[in-house]
């Protein structure tokens, strides 16, 4: 089979499509940014842990070093304009198409085919080739303009209880970049997305269906499934449930906040707010709510083990390609509360741990949180089906049905 040319910038779905393409023996070569090779390895050794940690965090075992093409140049320009205080749209915008026009060469000097991220992909589509390539789109953000068009109806809807700034909306944000994240997918052979409601996004703007494909994400193991979850099990008395996520209009926070208020919940309940950003009209209305904790970033082993002592996780986003924090929690055996605007229709029901309400509906939320306030505390054998279920969502499962797919 002909192999594939893959695109993006930074450590996007922890270099599965990459590894995916790689197993496979389908890795033509890999652009990217800032990516760590062995030698660069060998260096951090003598390095703080910290800086060692974060040089790591940026290479995946499994993609041969010579298969890698790191634009180093790109990557100094972006650091360095971030520091200069430009705004990172603008620096996006401006560097993003070299990506994709690296991976346009590449493909051509190669004879080689095209997986590139929907960012990363019109310049690479639209070049003129030798040859035919097979242009394959990973779509991992709905549409654009999609979002824009809830988040501006929820900002009408809550107009005078909360005011958010719409430069934070992606997609009114965005608009000079509309040819590669609003209209790569019409020039794609095939469009990957990794949640159903993204896909639904496409076909609302004109995507053909049969050339649009669901693979969802996969989530890394802690502990085997059906294990004990006793050691950080949560209370059998309250309620404690946890958010985690920006704090931005588009993660439904302002929703979840206004619910906590009116819900009628059991004495001492809690829920904590874990941001490592949040806007100030949210910031103020998590610090005037009772029984609302906010931290601002926890490091992954604390967030496992607040996963695991809390008796929900709840993230009521109006908009979400996948949500990845579904299923850091859910693993961890602690259920979810979420909307069909995430991935969560794709991942299970009620009885794997997966609830839903519908976006932008406080009322709707506040039933849910007062029902699961009695159904959660004491709920062993749900918690265990969680975590089994949780189990089956493997990024092995990701990887081999990516390449399934490719193979038709």
């Amino acid at each position: 089979m002909t192999p594939y040319v893959c695109a993006f910038r930074g450590r996007r779905d922890s270099y599965q499509v990459p590894l995916a393409l790689a197993e496979a023996g389908l890795l033509d070569h890999f652009i990217t940014d800032a990516y760590a090779g062995a030698n660069l390895r060998r260096l951090a050794k003598c390095l703080p842990e910290t800086l060692k940690e974060k040089v790591e965090f940026r290479q995946i075992d499994g993609i041969p070093d010579g298969l890698v093409n790191s634009l180093w140049p790109e990557t100094a320009l972006e650091h360095l304009r971030h520091k200069l205080g430009f705004p990172h749209g603008s620096t996006y915008q401006l560097l993003d198409k070299r990506y994709s026009l690296a991976a346009a060469k590449r493909a051509e000097t190669s004879q080689a085919h095209l997986f590139l991220y929907s960012s990363y992909a019109w310049e690479a589509f639209h070049h003129r080739y030798s040859h035919h390539p097979r242009k394959v789109l990973f779509q991992y953000h709905p549409h654009p303009d999609f979002e824009s068009e809830i988040l501006a109806h929820d900002r009408r809807e809550f107009a005078g209880r909360i005011t958010f700034d719409p430069r934070h909306d992606t997609g009114a944000r965005d608009q000079a970049r509309s040819r590669s994240d609003r209209e790569a997918w019409r020039h794609a052979d095939l469009v990957i997305c990794a949640s159903t409601f993204t896909k639904q996004s496409l076909l609302a703007y004109g995507a053909e269906e049969s050339k649009c494909l669901v693979v969802p994400y996969g989530v890394d193991h802690g502990c085997d499934p059906g294990t004990s979850l006793s050691a950080q099990a949560p209370s059998e008395t309250g309620f404690h449930a946890v958010f985690v996520g920006s704090g931005v209009q588009r993660k439904g926070l302002h929703h979840l906040l206004f619910a906590w208020r009116a819900a009628r919940l059991p004495k001492g309940s809690t829920l904590t707010l874990i941001c490592r950003n949040i806007e100030a009209p949210l910031k103020v209305l998590a610090e005037t709510s009772p029984g609302v904790e906010l931290i601002r970033g926890t490091s992954a082993v604390a967030l496992q083990q607040k996963y695991a002592s809390s008796h929900l996780f709840v993230m009521p986003s109006l908009v979400e390609g996948f949500g990845q924090v579904y299923l850091e929690s859910l693993i961890q055996g602690c259920p979810v509360l979420g909307t069909l605007n995430t991935c969560l229709r794709d991942l299970g029901t009620e009885l794997d741990g997966v609830f839903l309400t519908a976006p932008g509906e406080v009322a709707a939320l506040v039933s849910e949180l007062e029902r699961l306030s009695c159904l959660l505390p004491g709920n062993a054998p749900l918690r265990q089906s969680t975590q089994i279920n949780a189990s089956r969502w493997t990024w092995s499962r990701f990887r081999r049905l990516l390449i399934s797919h490719l193979k038709d």
